[in-house]
């Protein structure tokens, strides 16, 4: 799409901002707090009167994060910490963590030990989530949650949370349709556009995304099969922190049907009862579906959702989009390959951490494998 709507132009603006630039872009009448993960339920923060901030580590220039954290930490883990001592994180009232990998419970205590941000609080979801011990106890720990946000950020009532389930449900569902476009017509959103839609909700006004995400859908041509000749593949890590990388993928000819990415469709398995108890309903998702390797949800949970997603999507491959030192994902890795070679699917590893770096070699990569899919 050479010729940018002003829909897809507002969406780039947005999430191409900066963090020392993005302050005076936030709503005024909502708390800006950030978190990393999706074990954070943005809906409380949201009921509490926050505005949910994901941090998903944008490029920046090393200069102070060598001191703090080892060079074998991933570039979400470095990047962020490297803005919160640059002060480029000081526009955040709050940040939340949550107990996911080693990385990042550490990385939650050198924040505290910094002291720039002055409300901080860590989530302690449970490592087993099969277990029939998780759910009542998810369900307490997010009462606790609801006890600080009250005290330091506003009262969340049980009207304010369903609202904001709601509000998060109806994004889920015009994200999924976007989801269903793209894999009809390929070209009717380039993957470059779609990341930068995906990253501008995680920081901006909800309702002023959901407004934009109809806007968008309205505008969009119903039957548009998009451009013949893509290679249909399905991607598989943790974030995409560069759409640069969607990019390559759809300049060696193929192009993206669906994801299981943290910054991705793993959104779209966060969808909440509204019939049940608020507080009831958030829990129940983090037990019903699998989200990520740093948790476990039964010995073949990984494999089964892999397998699932890749068979519906049409995919004739599976790209791995890894960030470099994620021990998660990487212990998970050779299951999933042996998963798939079983079905006589192809794959491909790439390892990717500064997207400042360079990405010639990964472009020869993405072409070989586009190219043998197609042979």
């Amino acid at each position: 799409m050479e010729n940018k709507s002003p829909l897809i132009r507002e969406f780039e603006r947005i999430a191409s901002l900066e963090y020392k630039d993005i302050k005076s872009h936030l709503p005024g009448d909502r708390i800006p707090i950030g978190f990393f993960c999706p074990y954070v339920p943005e809906e409380m923060l949201h009921a509490a009167g926050a505005l949910p901030f994901r941090l998903m580590g944008p490029p920046i220039k090393m200069s102070r994060v060598q001191a703090h954290i080892p060079p074998n930490c991933c570039h979400l883990a470095k990047s962020s910490l490297e803005g919160l001592l640059q002060g480029e994180l000081d526009f955040l009232k709050g940040i939340i963590f949550s107990h996911t990998c080693d990385v990042m419970q550490g990385l939650s205590d050198i924040f505290a030990f910094q002291k720039r941000i002055p409300l901080q609080f860590h989530l302690m979801i449970p490592s087993n989530l099969s277990s029939e011990r998780s759910l009542p106890y998810l369900k307490e720990e997010f009462r606790r949650f609801k006890e600080f946000l009250e005290t330091n950020v506003g009262v969340v009532t049980r009207e304010s949370l369903a609202g904001s389930i709601r509000l998060f449900n109806q994004i889920r569902e015009k994200i999924q349709r976007l989801y269903q476009l793209r894999r009809i017509g390929p070209g009717l959103i380039s993957g470059n556009d779609f990341a930068q839609i995906i990253r501008a909700g995680y920081q901006m006004d909800r309702n002023r995304y959901l407004a934009l995400l109809d806007e968008l859908l309205n505008g969009l041509p119903l039957d548009h099969e998009g451009a013949g000749g893509f290679v249909p593949v399905y991607l598989i890590g943790n974030m995409i922190h560069s759409p640069s990388y969607l990019t390559m993928i759809e300049e060696a000819g193929a192009s993206v049907v669906y994801d299981n990415l943290c910054s991705g469709a793993r959104f779209l398995r966060l969808m909440t009862r509204e019939d049940i108890d608020p507080i009831d309903g958030l829990a129940e998702r983090y037990v019903s579906s699998f989200l990520c390797p740093a948790k476990h949800g039964g010995p073949s949970a990984h494999l089964e959702v892999l397998i699932k997603e890749m068979e519906e999507s049409g995919a004739k491959g599976v790209i791995f989009l890894f960030y470099k030192y994620c021990e998660p994902h990487y212990f998970d890795y050779p299951d999933l390959k042996s998963a798939l070679e079983a079905k006589s699917i192809p794959s491909l590893l790439l390892e990717v951490d500064d997207p400042a770096t360079s990405q010639g070699q990964l472009k020869i990569r993405i072409q070989a494998f586009v190219e043998m899919l197609t042979g």
